[in-house]
């Protein structure tokens, strides 16, 4: 018996899991399956009965969503003797340590990154003029290679399941060519094709109308779109979903997150130098946006890049910025469903230099904690009681960084882009 529990608040805190399992064996099968934590099923713990067939050992694992987001995931190797648990826990602590590089740099420099989970554990992409496949075996990482990156400059690569599957396809998008899709068998990655969205500079995934799988939303400098999934990858856009007004001028940067409780995912837009933009997701999940003025300050940043995470602890997605030409991050801290600016009050002062900011728990306390990435390092941060990112260690100079247990130890660890190449960065 599978058991997935935990104790984060059903639907405050997940309202919705996938469920993966995989065969350890080459060629072995694999199932996955998305549930909606509603109705009969709106609690913790539920159980999955798996029948092993010829199997003598599995992975397992699921990813927990909270309004069309994962918020949180679990692993575990199953050898059937025994029920196995997926914990869902609010606090997840790591190791004590202070944070240290492991081994050389591999793979491509400055890449851009995503962190992917799926069939044989956690693993980072990495796409720059090169791309590869980062993971870890005998304490040390190593590269492995990946499809050939799209023609142009990279601009996004995100981790998102594409088919239902549970586990993390990645789409790779550059300013010269329409998203390309790369789907995960295994550890590795094939190349599946363009997506028909044209050029983009930035996209960004979320289960928009809550039907257990996930959509897109793409950007060009002044046009919001979404993509509606049907379930097997197959995209098809939707032209009056986003009713942006004109208000997109020179966008940069999405994130997604559902930001006033209501189940369904919200919308935050940077832009170069104009104001962000909000628009909030309709809350009976139709999944239509409608701008709102009053969840964000009309600010006008060089944004180059948006994290919407739980900085604080209380299960709501509050918004780290990156300002592009190496000026001080922002946290926005999120009251009731509305976005207020904490820099000065939450970060360390002078606040750190970000191209790319992680934010996660990787330390021996509950809350969360962030690591930075900038050209002349940053420090990584350490969340203390009440919200607030106290420095706590070095990060090398880095252009990208995500978060991803790489060794499958339980434990995650920072993985940075680099000029050298991608380093990990673990305690």
């Amino acid at each position: 018996m599978l058991v997935i529990d935990g104790d984060r608040p059903v639907p405050q805190g997940v309202d919705a899991i996938c469920v993966g399992i995989a065969d350890r064996a080459a060629g072995g099968g694999q199932f996955g399956r998305a549930y909606r934590l509603a109705g009969k099923q709106a609690q913790l713990p539920q159980t999955l009965r798996i029948e092993p067939g010829s199997a003598e050992t599995a992975y397992a694992w699921v990813r927990a969503d909270r309004g069309g987001v994962p918020v949180a995931r679990a692993a575990r190797t199953v050898d059937f003797g025994s029920d196995v648990t997926l914990a869902l826990d609010r606090c997840a602590p790591g190791s004590a340590g202070a944070p240290a590089v492991v081994g050389a740099a591999v793979g491509p420099a400055a890449a851009r990154l995503a962190a992917s989970r799926g069939p044989g554990g956690d693993v980072v992409v990495a796409v720059g003029a090169e791309s590869a496949v980062i993971d870890a075996r005998d304490g040390v990482p190593i590269s492995t290679p990946a499809p050939s990156p799209p023609p142009g400059t990279i601009v996004a690569v995100i981790a998102v399941d594409l088919d239902g599957d549970c586990d993390d396809d990645v789409i790779v998008a550059s300013d010269a060519a329409s998203p390309v899709v790369w789907r995960r068998t295994g550890t590795t990655f094939e190349e599946a094709g363009a997506l028909d969205f044209g050029v983009v500079v930035a996209i960004a995934a979320a289960d928009v109308d809550r039907d257990g799988d996930l959509d897109l939303v793409t950007a060009t400098a002044t046009e919001l779109v979404l993509w509606r999934n049907d379930g097997s990858g197959t995209f098809t856009r939707d032209p009056s979903a986003i009713n942006g007004g004109g208000r997109a001028r020179s966008v940069r940067a999405l994130a997604l997150g559902d930001l006033d409780g209501d189940g369904s995912p919200d919308l935050i837009v940077g832009q170069r130098g104009d104001p962000m933009l909000a628009f909030l997701g309709d809350r009976d999940g139709a999944g239509t946006f409608v701008f709102a003025d009053g969840v964000i300050a009309p600010i006008s940043l060089d944004v180059a890049r948006l994290e919407l995470a739980d900085a604080d602890g209380d299960f709501d997605p509050d918004l780290a910025i990156a300002v592009a030409g190496g000026g001080p991050m922002r946290l926005f801290v999120n009251r009731d469903g509305r976005l207020e600016d904490q820099s000065f009050v939450r970060l360390p002062q002078p606040a750190p230099r970000a191209r790319a900011i992680a934010i996660a728990g990787w330390d021996a306390g509950c809350e969360p904690d962030a690591v930075i990435a900038g050209d002349g390092g940053a420090p990584t941060l350490r969340g203390e009681p009440g919200g607030a990112l106290a420095a706590d260690g070095a990060a090398p100079p880095a252009s990208d960084v995500v978060m991803v247990d790489l060794d499958d130890d339980g434990d995650l660890d920072a993985v940075l882009a680099t000029p050298e190449g991608v380093v990990w960065l673990a305690r």
